[in-house]
């Protein structure tokens, strides 16, 4: 009679649970230093080098290139919007340096760049805007946050993205090898790193030096604080046999979302909902993957691009569908659970896309309100009181995948009040 009464509560409490879960992620009281989007109406947001589709946020020190914040506003009420950067340290907490010491310029600027939807279902405003800018430079390397807020307050948040200020003082020499451990050489990747740096000064690299390898562009897995284990004159060597091991993962699934008349392959239906004012999308239900072999599929690494057949401005013509997502999958698991995953969920294990088991249809499910484009994403699987994802379970992991890895090297001198960004490389796991 108690596991009865258990099973009743934890049947009708959990959607409950889940919203106060979704509630306190979208929380505007206080600004984190981390990717995170702070009201429901701020829809597909993308942050990228300008006219380098897909690229992570990272720039050379004084290099001349250009980061661009692109926002939907689900409101459709004009705001005013402001922007800042905050300073960070190499482990993403904000450093107590004043911002007129990294900021050569303006210490804020009005986001001035919209446009209203035009003929689509959901109206919105597209925002974008662009630094550094003539009035906004940076002048240290290292770690930041781009801070977006509302009426000139910045207790009134928006939007937070964490980008990268590098300096090219070092060379970082990256390969991806077949682990050392037996167990892992069919799923997991190997990094070895040797950085060259004849002409660059390192008086304590077990002390002021830190490497970070962070995996496409997640977040749960990145490896940080990484220390050589030889260091010979103008070399450092991270030969770590075995112990910097990230999944193999799979090749992403994909969906496309560019035209809302017409069905893709893996598009079950499409219809407009009259009664919600929405359209919606239901995929066919995906298979899960962990016993089968290495998919040799293209992929863009998780990422989405925002694209429309039928319209000529992607920002402002594409439209909005609620896209609902299964996964077959014989029983629920019952010591942790299955997320969507990918740049479609902002690279973030969020509680609204923990999926739900239908006991009828043998399927895990649940939906995520996307802007037309062309989508990568997995299932990840989270074990109860962890915070990283897996994907062995659901997709399968391979040491033949391709994945693309980007390494940091950060200096924090002894003099120094700040650890500077003096290196940064990008490999790809097959080249």
């Amino acid at each position: 009679m108690r596991v009865f009464t258990f099973f009743l509560l934890s049947f009708f409490l959990f959607p409950l649970f889940v919203s106060a879960q979704e509630d306190d992620y979208f929380d505007d009281t206080f600004v984190r230093y981390e990717d995170r989007t702070y009201q429901k109406s701020i829809k597909s947001v993308e942050f990228n080098v300008k006219n380098v589709q897909l690229s992570l946020p990272i720039i050379a020190l004084g290099g001349g290139e250009i980061l661009e914040l692109q926002f939907d506003d689900l409101n459709a009420e004009y705001q005013d919007y402001t922007y800042t950067v905050i300073h960070c340290d190499r482990n993403w907490e904000k450093t107590d340096i004043p911002a007129a010491e990294y900021i050569d310029g303006f210490l804020e600027e009005n986001v001035m760049s919209y446009d209203f939807s035009f003929n689509t279902v959901q109206p919105f405003i597209h925002y974008s805007l662009r630094f550094p800018s003539q009035h906004f430079q940076i002048k240290l390397s290292g770690n930041y946050i781009l801070l977006v807020y509302k009426d000139f307050n910045r207790e009134k948040p928006i939007i937070t993205r964490r980008f990268r200020v590098y300096e090219n003082l070092l060379k970082i020499n990256a390969q991806v090898r077949l682990p050392m451990i037996i167990n892992k050489r069919r799923t997991h990747h190997q990094i070895d790193v040797v950085i060259d740096h004849p002409e660059y000064d390192i008086r304590n690299p077990f002390g002021d030096l830190a490497l970070h390898i962070q995996q496409n562009y997640r977040w749960d897995n990145i490896k940080t604080d990484l220390q050589p284990i030889f260091v010979k004159e103008g070399k450092l060597i991270y030969d770590n046999m075995g112990d910097v091991l990230f999944e193999g993962s799979n090749e992403y699934r994909w969906i496309d979302t560019r035209s809302l008349r017409y069905q893709a392959e893996n598009v079950s239906s499409i219809w407009y909902d009259p009664d919600s004012m929405k359209n919606h999308m239901f995929l066919l239900p995906d298979k899960e993957l962990s016993k089968t072999s290495y998919r040799r599929e293209p992929d863009i690494n998780g990422a989405f691009s925002i694209d429309v057949r039928e319209g000529n401005d992607p920002t402002r013509d594409a439209d909005y569908a609620l896209v609902h997502f299964q996964l077959k999958y014989p029983d629920p698991i019952m010591d942790g659970g299955l997320y969507l995953y990918g740049g479609l969920t902002e690279w973030q294990i969020q509680p609204k896309y923990r999926m739900d088991f239908s006991y009828r249809d043998g399927t895990y499910e649940c939906s995520a309100y996307l802007k037309q484009g062309y989508y990568n994403y997995q299932y990840v699987y989270v074990k109860d009181g962890e915070t990283e994802g897996e994907t062995e379970l659901t997709e399968g992991s391979f040491f033949d995948a391709r994945q693309i890895y980007t390494f940091y090297v950060y200096h924090r001198q002894i003099d120094s009040r700040y650890d500077r960004l003096i290196g940064h490389a990008i490999i790809s796991s097959q080249n």
